[in-house]
């Protein structure tokens, strides 16, 4: 049997935070969560003023860390809201960490 095969089912998802995540170190804190929760993926500011970026993790991870880019993310921010695409499962990762794009 593949070593593949025991592997977790791997869940990809776009993501979207509104309110007072510029300025905020919000995109250091979401790296620093990600890293912690084995998440990879990257964050990036818009122009609009949110932090929109893509996850990449096992189902747990990734509710985990959506869960807390929706009510945490840095302690000088104020979250409105975040929107997520529905989770899809990949074959594999297609980051090798997670990154803030600039």
């Amino acid at each position: 049997m593949a070593a593949s095969a025991s592997a977790k089912p791997l869940f990809a998802c776009n993501f979207e935070v509104f309110g007072r995540v510029q300025g905020v170190f919000f995109r250091k804190h979401t790296e620093r969560q990600a890293n912690s929760l084995g998440v990879r993926g990257w964050c990036m500011n818009t122009r609009e003023g949110t932090v929109k970026g893509q996850l990449e993790a096992p189902l747990p991870q990734l509710n985990e860390m959506k869960h807390w880019l929706e009510t945490k993310g840095s302690p000088s921010s104020s979250i409105e809201k975040a929107t997520f695409t529905a989770a899809k499962e990949i074959p594999e990762y297609t980051f090798s960490g997670f990154s803030i794009k600039r």
